[in-house]
């Protein structure tokens, strides 16, 4: 009973973040859909991480008065307490041997109180005054005693055994880490934060600060990403403004020049088609670009992973459905294979389907990479064309164009 008692108190404190509004996923393509919250995912991931992170624990305490904890001595049992003593500590420059050491303090009466610490197996004891800064060979220490030790007080604060210990930043920050458990709610974007401690106020109160970090950190990133765009808008408008001024004015000395009201309509029609063809040129390029990492992906990705990125998939029905299946098809293998090995003959049947379906998926891409190239073929055939009745312009106007 003696050991159960002596044993120290551990609270816990929670609370609950909400990262994200459920509106934002009624944006997500077909695909994304239905797959549920696995978009997301890799986004609570990370935030369980940033919550939990050296940096993130370091602020909070920061902003806390953690550096110092404070005990009561009792005969049996010594309790940790926060905020409820008659003074507080601050103490600097101590030698790092003393670091996590406990040191004994009483109380002698208004003005001065006793310390008593172990100094490398030596048992030092001195007195200090309240509320004026020592400076000793091991630290330097301030006591700012609270009005609630004066003569009518004195009596029970002065037959009370006091005990503080000096944290080292990196241990309490790697403390408190180890005492968070981050945990998210199923099919929610909430993130419940717990703490543990072993005073109550305490848990709370580093909660309550971690949060507002947390948030903190949250904005100053959504803000620093809005005031990089909004200079790099800026600093585009200004390079096309000076742009559009300079062939501004060249197009008006070459008006001025050749005595010209409007340009040919029939040579902006050339540069309209030229740059329609280059553009689809361009879409079809990157639509082999596609093919070709699609292929890869199916060739080289593992068995569990049927599902590549929806960029590959987003405009070709045949390839959703292709993969949606053979996504479907591998869960249900996962599926058997809580029940069964992998020699069963059902498996043996689903994993023939599965290699048979992928084989038929790589045709239809190299089919499709056939199809495009003939495509930017003829493309490219119109470009030339029309490359060749520009370069038949006049050169000054060409220029201007």
């Amino acid at each position: 009973y003696l050991y159960s008692y002596k044993l120290p108190d551990v609270y816990g404190a929670t609370t609950q973040i909400l990262l994200k509004d459920r509106e934002v996923y009624d944006y997500q393509t077909s695909v994304y859909k239905s797959l549920g919250y696995v978009g997301v995912y890799g986004d609570l991931v990370n935030q369980k991480r940033v919550l939990t992170s050296y940096d993130l624990v370091d602020d909070a305490l920061d902003r806390l008065d953690f550096d110092v904890s404070y005990f009561i001595v009792g005969r049996f049992k010594t309790s940790q307490v926060h905020g409820t003593l008659p003074f507080r500590v601050v103490l600097d420059g101590l030698s790092p041997k003393l670091y996590g050491r406990p040191f004994d303090m009483k109380i002698l009466d208004a003005e001065r109180f006793t310390l008593t610490y172990d100094r490398g197996g030596e048992i030092v004891s001195k007195t200090f005054p309240f509320d004026k800064p020592v400076q000793d060979e091991d630290f330097l220490i301030t006591v700012s005693k609270s009005p609630y030790l004066n003569d009518s007080t004195l009596d029970t604060y002065t037959a009370t055994d006091y005990q503080f210990v000096r944290h080292d930043r990196h241990a309490l920050v790697s403390q408190f880490m180890q005492r968070i458990t981050v945990f998210n709610h199923e099919f929610t974007t909430i993130l419940q934060v717990s703490v543990e401690d072993e005073v109550a106020a305490r848990a709370k109160m580093f909660l309550d600060t971690l949060s507002k970090v947390y948030i903190a950190y949250t904005l100053k990133s959504e803000i620093d990403i809005n005031e990089n765009t909004v200079r790099f808008i800026d600093k585009q408008l200004d390079e096309v403004s000076s742009i559009l001024d300079f062939h501004e004015d060249e197009l008006q000395n070459y008006k001025e020049e050749k005595d010209i009201l409007n340009l040919n309509r029939e040579e902006n029609i050339y540069f309209q088609e030229l740059v329609g063809y280059d553009h689809k040129k361009r879409q079809w390029e990157l639509e082999i670009g596609s093919l070709d990492a699609l292929e890869d992906y199916v060739r080289n990705s593992s068995d569990e992973r049927l599902l590549p990125p929806a960029v590959f998939i987003a405009d070709d029905a045949f390839l959703q459905q292709t993969l949606s299946e053979l996504y479907r098809m591998q869960m249900s293998r996962n599926n058997l294979l809580y029940s069964a090995t992998a020699s069963n003959q059902g498996i043996a049947v689903l994993d023939s389907t599965i290699q048979r379906n992928k084989l038929n998926l790589l045709t239809y891409i190299q089919n499709s990479r056939q199809a495009v190239k003939q495509r930017i073929a003829d493309v490219q055939e119109q470009l030339n064309d029309y490359e060749r009745m520009i370069r038949a312009l006049p050169k000054s106007q060409r220029d201007v164009l």
